[in-house]
């Protein structure tokens, strides 16, 4: 025997096993049979910063919760069904655990003969010390060859079987061989060793517990196929500790965060109150008292000296200038806070290890090297970015948060979203586990030109030239027609149609979103990576996203860098002239351009299910009422 199937160690690290062994999930182990993975062991060796787990809880009950929406609209039930119900304590029924060990079994016990004149398919016991392993046929005695069958049986309520051959034939047999020599699985048939008779390969779901749908046969693949198990997870940027966390919580720093970023106060009020907000130390009353009493007597001069001194900013009035622009209280609404923690992530990239065009040319040793980075700006602009902000992220933090998983469908319409169920110890009861895997990368951040997209909504009907007049006022349109409660990503309804208010936000938001889709397949092209080891962070309010390697791919530290200093004007050239699908002019005139043989990516590497794409963005529609962000009169 060349392998010992009780051999059950694995060595990957934990971005590996959060894409490809994650609970519930089959795989090809090395050892030579299939295996599935049970569980996971918490990293009790992490040394890393203690995460914000409100923060992560909270993210992927929005995820949860967008999945029951979208699955009521699509599918008319509960997509959802066995993760807590979305009330004030749902958060207390979910734990977060950094995967350390990895627990997995041999499954499923399948196995099938390998003499062609056999060929018997059984269900065999667990491999226990001191037996062989597959152990011999029970019909021929047959050893050599016997190998676990590599198909199962799957439903869209998340549940999994082997393919278990019949418990008998209908005349008292009970030997069956699989006769699979068919192109499609509707066509697999059991045939009974002894009379020969022909049964069809079926299965009927068997939760009746938490399982909703109307259709109980389950789907036979391949273990290893896509839709058998379809991880569903979070890229989180930047999360915060949980100390950093609570700092965020507090008015100064909603405040300040927001009027920073709609230019209501200079950079030295913002950098004031952010200390404030961090500091434990509190103005005393007293100081106060003075103030105001000055301000009384008509010591204005003295007043506010005195107030530069001890006070950071005047927050009620800082907070009236930004309601006055949003529309709402940035403290006691909760969109203030959701909002302000959406911005803080993109400053707070602002502040990593930045390598920009500029300091690339700087630190060039060639001629040849200047001349091609002066290049890079033309490119950038033709293409409606912005190179001054173009840069290399070097220390890129990733958090990714597997949330669960789905079987026999990739999207709400199609399957359940499955969590994972177990205990953090021994001792703890079950709960809903959440599986973080924090890191950092390298990330190549795309800024979108806000005047060349004030121009292409203008040049869309999607805003009057009054409504916006320059970078700035863009940002406030924005914001003001988003709803920073759904999260880093905004939500819109499924049979949105043009002329409705949300028209205009829905059809921006779709072209930053299909920029990033392109630049992403170029990147592919030119960096190593494939589309499925990339991964598009978007950051909407500031029509940027950012393009890095997630954990599926084995770490490459520098790939990206060498793209930024050898050839950025290929990659964005080649996102900038790729302007058919394999599927047009199908895919264009009736897809609005978007399908598999062109902006669809790999669910690892979108962030919304490959929703919100069109080529008509980028280069317009057939018809010409659309005109493209990449139209030449722009």
């Amino acid at each position: 025997m060349s392998f010992d199937p009780r051999d059950r160690d694995m060595t990957r690290d934990r971005g590996q096993v959060l894409f490809r062994y994650r609970p519930d999930q089959t795989f090809d182990h090395a050892g030579g049979f299939i295996a599935q993975v049970r569980q996971y062991a918490n990293d009790e060796a992490y040394d890393g910063l203690p995460l914000d787990r409100d923060y992560l809880v909270a993210q992927a009950m929005r995820l949860v919760r967008r999945w029951r929406a979208e699955g009521r609209t699509a599918a008319g039930g509960d997509r959802a069904p066995e993760f807590p119900s979305d009330d004030p304590m749902a958060a207390t029924h979910y734990q977060v655990v950094i995967p350390g060990k990895v627990f997995c079994r041999v499954w499923p016990r399948i196995i099938r003969c390998a003499k062609p004149s056999c060929g018997r398919v059984w269900e065999a016991q667990d491999p226990r010390q001191g037996q062989d392993w597959p152990p011999p046929c029970p019909t021929c005695g047959g050893r050599n060859g016997n190998r676990q069958l590599q198909f199962v049986f799957a439903h869209q309520c998340g549940e999994l079987l082997g393919l278990r051959p019949p418990g008998n034939c209908g005349r008292g047999h009970n030997a069956f061989r699989l006769n699979d020599r068919v192109s499609r699985f509707k066509d697999f048939r059991w045939e009974c060793l002894n009379c020969g008779i022909s049964l069809n390969v079926q299965a009927i779901c068997p939760n009746t517990s938490a399982c909703t749908w109307s259709n109980k046969m389950m789907v036979p693949l391949l273990h290893t196929a896509g839709s058998a198990y379809a991880g569903q997870g979070l890229s989180l940027v930047n999360v915060l500790t949980s100390e950093a966390a609570y700092s965020a919580t507090q008015p100064g720093y909603i405040v300040a965060t927001l009027a920073r970023w709609l230019g209501e106060c200079t950079e030295e009020e913002y950098e004031r109150l952010i200390r404030a907000a961090t500091s434990a130390a509190a103005v005393p009353q007293e100081v106060l008292d003075s103030i105001a009493a000055m301000e009384e007597a008509g010591l204005k001069a003295q007043a506010d000296a005195l107030r530069r001194r001890f006070v950071p900013v005047d927050l009620d009035r800082l907070a009236e200038a930004v309601e006055k622009v949003l529309g709402y209280d940035p403290v006691n609404d909760e969109r203030g806070a959701a909002l302000a923690a959406s911005l803080s992530t993109y400053q707070r990239v602002l502040h990593l290890d930045r390598l920009t065009i500029g300091r690339v040319r700087d630190l060039a040793r060639s001629k040849a090297r200047r001349d091609l980075y002066d290049t890079y700006p033309a490119v950038l602009r033709r293409a409606g970015f912005e190179p001054d902000r173009t840069c290399l992220l070097g220390n890129f933090p990733v958090t990714y948060l597997a949330v669960g998983y789905a079987r026999a469908g990739f999207s709400p319409s199609e399957a359940d979203l499955v969590p994972y169920r177990g205990r953090v110890s021994r001792a703890s009861p079950m709960t809903t586990l959440l599986y973080a895997h924090p890191t950092t990368t390298e990330a190549l951040l795309f800024v979108l030109d806000p005047d060349r997209v004030r121009r292409w909504m203008i040049a869309n009907r999607l805003i009057q030239a009054t409504e916006v007049g320059d970078a700035a006022d863009l940002r406030r349109w924005f914001a003001t027609r988003l709803d920073p409660t759904d999260g880093q990503l905004p939500t819109f309804p499924a049979d949105l149609k043009e002329g409705d208010p949300e028209w205009p936000a829905y059809q921006l938001f779709g072209l930053l979103h299909t920029l990033a889709h392109q630049t992403l397949r170029a990147l592919a092209v030119d960096s190593g990576y494939s589309e499925t080891s990339l991964s598009e962070y978007l950051f909407p309010y500031e029509l940027a996203f950012a393009l890095h390697p997630n954990g599926r791919s084995e770490s490459s530290i520098g790939a990206l860098r060498t793209v930024l200093e050898q050839n950025l004007d290929a990659v964005v050239n080649r996102a900038f002239d790729n302007d058919s699908c394999l599927y047009d002019p199908n895919c264009m005139h009736h897809n609005r351009g978007a399908d598999h043989g062109c902006l669809l990516l790999p669910e690892t590497a979108c962030q919304c299910w490959n929703r919100h794409l069109s080529r008509w963005y980028l280069y317009g529609s057939p018809d010409g009422d659309v005109t493209g962000y990449w139209d030449p009169a722009l």
